[in-house]
């Protein structure tokens, strides 16, 4: 069983986690913040350190239950086990149920709880943050942690790429690395999928063995379909071709999730101000063609369209996520996106 350091409870950013995790196994964590990687990577790192698989139940997005969950951390074991409970989920969680969880494992210290508190795609960052700062606050106590992770620079993702291969005994130059991340869009979560393609490989990996092996996120093909969908053209036969290149279903996702959100920042500071300025809308500066042409698809798409859209993408990825047989499976997804955007 692990054994917990306790401390009085702390509010980290990575760094600090990092250090903490060096001395001391926290028993509660709450992460959340603007890096989805980190609080996935971290989550499993903890959960590692804490119990074996076995003794891990976890609940995804819609399959919360309060009163489950509650049992599981109050019961206590006559043989020592540990249980950890493993919360994915993008709702808020309210202040008494989170404290009814910890006061829970204060009397049966043998389990222990993550919560990974993702942003929901039909919020704003705003009501992230609203939601986030109310859990982290009710989150207190001994031996409890709340760690709000920052969006992933280029250089860090790099940095943890070559960490990754060195541990995988990958022979790979740093600057290939940095080649794999761009074919990714800098996403670090499907370059290292695709880097433990190489495990196999005994000779130095080369760029063309790169570019012969791994799929490119950032192809055109993705792109193709975004602007298919935006334009009320036909999709499946770009899905089709996707599928070819092995593009999975939450990268596809992602990338799409991820276009309509940055449509929607722009619309909605239309709605604000009666203008569009491309650096205020999205926190970054756009190549006038490009800023032309984001403004043009955003303001091409009504706000009940962008409710709608988003409500897809979530039970889109709440269905990945859950690890059940699909429900909603992406020729459904699609076809849901082609009759919103009629």
């Amino acid at each position: 069983m692990q054994e917990f350091m306790w401390k009085w409870w702390i509010k980290m950013y990575k760094k600090d986690l990092d250090l903490y995790l060096q001395k001391s196994t926290p028993q509660a964590s709450l992460l959340y913040g603007e890096e989805n990687f980190w609080i996935g990577y971290y989550s499993k790192l903890i959960a590692q350190r804490i119990t074996t698989p076995e003794n891990i139940m976890t609940f995804y997005y819609g399959d919360y239950n309060y009163s489950q969950v509650f049992d599981l951390l109050n019961q206590s074991s006559l043989f020592g086990d540990s249980t950890l409970v493993v919360l994915k989920i993008d709702k808020k969680i309210s202040k008494k149920e989170l404290g009814n969880f910890l006061e829970a494992m204060k009397k049966n210290p043998n389990n222990s709880l993550i919560i990974e508190f993702y942003k929901s795609d039909s919020k704003s960052v705003g009501e992230y943050g609203r939601d986030f700062k109310e859990m982290a606050g009710a989150f207190k106590g001994e031996g409890v942690v709340e760690v709000r992770f920052f969006e992933l620079k280029a250089m860090e993702a790099q940095t943890f790429l070559v960490q990754r291969a060195k541990e995988l005994g990958i022979n790979i130059h740093p600057r290939n690395l940095s080649r794999l991340l761009e074919m990714q869009n800098w996403d670090l979560s499907i370059a290292l999928k695709e880097l433990e393609k190489f495990t196999l490989y005994s000779k130095e990996i080369e760029e063309d063995d790169i570019l012969r092996l791994c799929s490119d996120l950032g192809s055109f093909e993705v792109e193709d379909l975004i602007q298919a969908l935006l334009r009320r053209k036909d999709v499946m036969k770009i899905y089709a071709r996707l599928e070819e290149e092995g593009v999975d279903d939450m990268s596809l996702v992602s990338a799409i999730s991820s276009h309509f959100y940055k449509l929607f920042l722009i619309f909605s500071y239309m709605r604000a101000y009666g203008k569009v300025e491309i650096k205020e809308a999205l926190g970054y500066v756009l190549p006038n063609h490009i800023a032309d042409s984001l403004t043009q698809e955003a303001l091409a798409v009504r706000e009940d369209q962008y409710r709608k859209i988003f409500e897809v993408c979530l039970r889109w990825r709440q269905t990945i996520m859950s690890g059940k047989a699909k429900i909603l499976n992406p020729l459904i997804a699609l076809g849901e996106f082609q009759e919103i955007l009629r």
